[in-house]
């Protein structure tokens, strides 16, 4: 009890430590083979670090080794250049052990069609935001082979009309598809743009001045609606947070969300959901409301 009792107190002394101690070496073990979703490769990435300090650990785990090219699908690393890299960053007490080289392969994934055409829809609902009732399709599959990029790798998709979209019709974007500065594939699609909103009904003016709304039909003539000249106010700003109804038969499902242009009543514009980043097409129901209507979709 009383050598308990005193190793005890050496330990709380700090005259006696137990476990991995500070001043130990870090161990780097590199591993035969390793999966990288990003162009850049750390040692954390190939090996395991054990051992010594915690902030030493992490350190040399953040040490880069290799910058992937976009199109590149593996990369061998050797030990010696693992323990030259971690010279050159001036770290004096770690040892490399493990297998002589590790085979990394990168996982990857095929930028989509889905990707592609929310971008081009993004850039022409906002050459067209005045355009009430906008809907935007694509007009033809399309039949270039999407590039494959690393899985966790920002990609950059640029979209930009062939010549000044007009309200509707067919419209060729351009399209570049960019990661990691290099541009991967530059190709054009068309979009079929239509809007659903008829032509406003012709106006007489009465013999009082009193301006009336004439319908389509002969004879008949019928006044404005109430609050008919909301439809003409932006409801919506680009940037907004927004409440999102959104409702397949009789589910209905609220969630908050974020407009990606201005919207005026019953217009159809871009919303962004904020836990999958994708682009939702939903109209404006109301002062910061959207609707969607979903059509085997998922938000």
């Amino acid at each position: 009890m009383r050598i308990s009792r005193f190793l005890l107190a050496l330990v709380g002394a700090g005259l006696v430590t137990t476990g991995v101690r500070a001043g130990d070496p870090v161990t780097v073990e590199l591993t035969e083979r390793a999966t990288v979703g990003t162009a850049l490769v750390t040692v954390g990435d190939v090996a395991v670090v054990s051992g010594g300090d915690a902030d030493l650990r992490a350190r040399v785990a953040r040490l880069d080794l290799a910058d992937l090219k976009p199109r590149d699908q593996n990369i061998v690393l050797g030990r010696r250049s693992v323990e030259y890299r971690i010279q050159l960053a001036g770290i004096d007490a770690v040892r490399v052990v493990g297998a002589e080289r590790s085979t990394v392969a990168v996982a990857r994934r095929s930028v989509t069609t889905e990707e592609v055409v929310a971008v081009a829809r993004a850039e022409l609902f906002r050459h067209s935001a005045d355009t009430p009732g906008l809907t935007i399709d694509l007009a033809q599959p399309l039949v270039v082979k999407l590039p494959e990029v690393p899985a966790n790798e920002r990609v950059s998709i640029i979209a930009k009309p062939r010549a000044r979209p007009g309200a509707t019709g067919r419209v060729q974007m351009d399209m570049t598809i960019a990661s990691g500065g290099e541009t991967l594939l530059a190709f054009a699609i068309q979009l079929d743009v239509k809007s659903s909103t008829r032509p406003a009904p012709a106006a007489v003016t009465p013999a009082g001045g009193a301006i009336t709304s004439v319908s389509s039909m002969p004879g008949a003539a019928m006044l404005p609606a109430p609050g008919a000249g909301a439809r003409n106010e932006v409801l919506v700003r680009a940037r907004q947070r927004v409440e999102v109804l959104i409702q397949s038969g009789e589910l209905k499902i609220v969630m908050v969300g974020e407009a990606q242009q201005d919207g005026r009543l019953g217009q159809t514009i871009f919303v962004q959901n904020p836990d999958s980043k994708k682009l939702i097409p939903a109209k404006v129901a109301g002062p910061g409301k959207l609707e969607v209507e979903l059509g085997g979709q998922s938000p």
